[in-house]
């Protein structure tokens, strides 16, 4: 009763029940813990997007960290499932193994996994769960290239991005952010005059009337920007921040020749003379440096201090690129359609169980030191 009260009820009411279940859990037996993991997790996967299935996610999280070793085995087992779907998915491309993978419970099994890791990856070893997830979630972003899965694309990076935010480690999505901007916005802009109304909380696929509009192709470009910069603030302090953005800054550039979209090219500009001002300033700290490229302690305390007053200019653009994001997104929320008017988004074929109480067999998982390259085939094998 009360996971079904947590699940369904109001904010109160599903308060009330999680503190009930995290007090069994943790004042209980070790089984007790169990039960209750295994009964609130079917009870999450099964929910669609709303703003309390982010409450049910953090709660389920905390009920977790009550028993981190203990949740880790089991998220390797969730997380092995997600992976064997996904291989199949490549495999066949059968449609019913895709539409399961393009499903609110596959996205919210990542969800709550890409979560789970973040919440915990400082305090215990969880290299091994970071490094299958973020197989996985680069696999389901090359799975699903087209215009139409804009917004499950972005959810992918947004956990590719946190999950590299919180463990230090280097994850690429360049490629895959920039991939939006070959959506046709170096044309004509989009047609004006067609109603857009994008939810990335409740929406994984697009129709296909909306792609040629002037507000898919804004969200393009912002999108674009702002990944790319919570991306770039991620390691806009370390010493080798130039390298790192040479080659997107070429592309950026081709990019301002070929749009005709005065709008664009301001936006995309901007972010490329905050980048070279950013080159600069870790250049300039770099070649005054007196240790060399081998002094690997040094090289981790490099421009350290200044990251800790977070002053540097690209760190201000950063947090400016943030606010305008709440902004906008929040006048769209606004502007989206009644509940009647409402366009149904979500696959129904499909769903991911990714019990933990299933067995799986155990394979040793071989990762890079520091850096998650996205190998489709791998994540599979894992």
């Amino acid at each position: 009763i009360c996971v079904d009260l947590w699940a369904t009820g109001d904010r109160s009411l599903s308060s009330h029940s999680f503190l009930m279940i995290r007090d069994i859990a943790s004042v209980c037996t070790s089984n007790m813990l169990d039960v209750c993991f295994v009964k609130t997790y079917k009870a999450f996967i099964s929910r669609s997007p709303s703003e309390h299935t982010h409450f049910l996610r953090n709660s389920f999280v905390e009920l977790c960290c009550l028993d981190v070793q203990k949740s880790s085995n089991k998220a390797m087992i969730c997380i092995r499932r997600l992976g064997e779907i996904l291989l199949k998915g490549w495999q066949t491309k059968k449609k019913e193994v895709v539409d399961k993978i393009c499903s609110w419970q596959y996205i919210n099994c990542i969800d709550l996994w890409v979560s789970f890791i973040s919440e915990n990856i400082h305090d215990y070893d969880l290299q091994p769960l970071l490094y299958m997830l973020a197989q996985i979630i680069n696999g389901v972003v090359l799975l699903f290239p087209g215009p139409r899965y804009l917004p499950l694309r972005l959810r992918c990076i947004q956990w590719l991005n946190r999950l590299a935010g919180s463990s230090g480690v280097f994850i690429p999505v360049t490629s895959l952010v920039m991939n939006f901007l070959e959506y046709n916005i170096t044309k004509d802009g989009g047609k004006p005059g067609k109603v857009f109304e994008f939810e990335p909380l409740s929406t994984i696929k697009l129709p296909k009337q909306w792609l040629k509009s002037r507000e898919f192709q804004q969200e393009c470009v912002s999108s674009t920007i702002e990944l790319l910069s919570e991306h770039f603030a991620q390691w806009s302090y370390h010493v080798s921040f130039p390298e790192l953005a040479t080659a997107p800054l070429v592309y950026l550039k081709k990019i301002v020749e070929k749009t005709s979209n005065e709008n664009f090219k301001r936006v995309i500009k901007r972010f490329i003379d905050q980048v070279e001002l950013n080159i600069d300033f870790v250049q300039k700290k770099r070649d005054d440096a007196p240790f060399s490229p081998n002094d690997q302690q040094s090289v981790e305390l490099f421009l350290q201090a200044e990251k800790r007053s977070g002053n540097n200019p690209f760190t201000q653009y950063y947090k400016s690129i943030m606010r305008k994001a709440v902004s906008r997104k929040t006048i769209t929320k606004r502007k989206s359609p009644g509940k009647g008017k409402k366009k149904r988004m979500q696959h129904s074929n499909g769903v991911v169980d990714g019990n933990p109480t299933d067995s799986l067999k155990k394979q040793k998982i071989k990762h890079p030191n520091g850096v998650v390259d996205g190998n489709v085939a791998d994540s599979g094998k894992n």
